[in-house]
């Protein structure tokens, strides 16, 4: 059962098995494009936007809230997912 995906989301050991083929450039890459993420989404509250504006970016992005959630936990200093980056 841990390999099959549950809810739409992947099993953590597919995840880390995927983290494991990224170089270090790849993931200091993915670790940037979140901060700037995280910093536009702050920014565009600060001016006033609805959460529906934010909702529709992210979107633009190809990427869900629940997905930049994901990434921000995996990427924490208390990573408490078991994968490890």
């Amino acid at each position: 059962m841990m390999n099959q995906e549950l809810s739409g989301m992947t099993a953590p050991d597919q995840i880390q098995a995927e983290i494991d083929n990224l170089s270090a450039e790849e993931k200091q890459m993915a670790k940037q494009s979140l901060m700037e993420i995280r910093a536009i989404i702050e920014q565009l509250m600060a001016q006033g936007a609805s959460e529906e504006e934010i909702m529709q970016m992210l979107a633009d992005l190809g990427i869900t809230m629940e997905q930049l959630e994901f990434a921000e936990q995996l990427f924490s200093d208390n990573n408490e997912l078991g994968i490890n980056i």
